[in-house]
This record gives C-alpha cells, structure tokens and sequence, in this order.
C-alpha cells in the first residue's frame, strides 16, 4: 500500500528500561497493512529473534509505535511483547501525521476521486483551513493557480487508493518541493489529537493505516529476545 519517507534527523540514543507486557492488555490505535503484516511475520519465523519493541502510553497500553509488531505476535499466538512504556502526556511526545502522496498524473487520480469522494474546488489557505478544522478529510497539493480540491469523504477511502495506486507517505510538506518536476498529489490532512488517540483505541474505533505519526526527540535501543521466549 505504500512505504515511508521521512527527513533524516539524528537522534541522541536514550537507554529505555524494555518490560514484557501481556498482549491481551495492549490496545491498538491504528489498522495495519497487510503486505507489511506478512513481511514482518515471515522476517520474524526465518529469524526467530524480535528485535524492536513497541512504544506504549503507560496509563492504557495504548500503542504509540510498533502496530504491526504487536498484530503480528498475536497472529503468531505469541503471549507477551516487549515493551517501552511511556508518558503519554509528556511534551517530549509529539503527535503529527503522514501525508500520503500519489505518484500519478492529477488527471490519473481526478477520475478515481470523483467516483469514490464528494470534491470542491476552492482556494489553497482555505482549503488547508477547512481541514485544520475537521470539515474535510483531505485537500490535494500542490495547488494550481491558487486553487485546489477538498475532498470530503469517509476515511476509509485511503483503502480504496492504496487498491488503485502506489502511495507513498512522507512526514512533512518539505517534500511539496520534491514535487515540482514529477507528476504526483499529496493529500494534506489535519494531525489527531493525542485524546482522539486513546479514545479511538479504547473504543475499538481504529484510524486507517498511516494516520498517525509519534516523534521522540532521542532514538531508543535495538534488543534481541527469542520469539519463543515470547510464548
């Protein structure tokens, strides 16, 4: 369905204390990509080790990184899943989004849109506005002439595209720049709130895969634990 770009920053490494938490108790946030689910669990079998635990809000256990991780063992049946716990509410957790981008022809994707989401075309800082405040899932950028096209749609319609084109999903607007001698549209979208998170997850009520992207100001350490240890 599509693969990550983000802008390479280097990060000091901060030793966490990794617990063994019951994967019963760990609730998601996020659905997964099921091409990226069957390569991590094959990675997983061949190798035998895990290697990354997942980050979790200590209150809830909510995942704030790693859902194909955690879907993954329990596909596998595992019991527990190494885990970094962490405070949520901490101002060092910052909350933003991936911006998806097609790398097809505008005319390309127009059509596919129109089928599947109600448009409006309307100015650029309008349109960024109208999703900043929620009333439109995406705009497409760039803009041309200063206007662009807001859809309004369910969010499920980033399954119906990832069916349909390649996407690729980058971490900020700097990319616009990147943009400028190839064909593609970047659908902007507003960034949960840290409680839109937790509620989503406690309720069941999962976001599409990519919505929502954690930043830390340090990176954390790599482990190796035995998947049967994990059982």
């Amino acid at each position: 369905m599509g693969v990550e770009r983000w802008s390479k920053v280097r990060k000091p490494l901060q030793i966490m204390k990794v617990e063994m938490i019951p994967l019963s108790e760990v609730r998601s946030h996020e659905e997964v990509i099921e091409e990226e689910l069957e390569d991590f669990t094959r990675s997983l079998k061949s190798k035998g080790v895990f290697y990354r635990p997942i980050l979790l809000d200590k209150n809830t256990l909510v995942v704030l990184d790693g859902h194909h991780r955690v879907e993954g063992l329990r596909r596998l049946g595992a019991k527990k899943v190494p885990s970094i716990l962490l405070d949520y509410d901490s101002d060092d957790i910052k909350l933003y989004t991936w911006y998806p981008i097609i790398w097809e022809d505008r005319d390309e994707v127009m059509p596919f849109l129109e089928k599947y989401a109600k448009l409006e075309e309307m100015g650029v800082e309008d349109a960024q506005r109208k999703v900043d405040a929620n009333e439109a899932l995406f705009c497409i950028l760039p803009g041309i002439d200063g206007r662009t096209t807001v859809i309004y749609s369910e969010e499920d319609l980033m399954d119906d595209l990832g069916k349909h084109f390649g996407i690729e999903y980058v971490d900020t607007l700097d990319f616009l720049t990147k943009m400028e001698n190839r064909e593609g549209v970047l659908l902007y979208r507003r960034a949960h709130t840290k409680e839109e998170v937790i509620e989503r997850a406690l309720k069941g009520n999962k976001f599409p895969p990519k919505t929502t992207r954690h930043y830390l100001p340090y990176r954390y350490q790599d482990i190796r634990i035995k998947l049967s240890y994990l059982f």
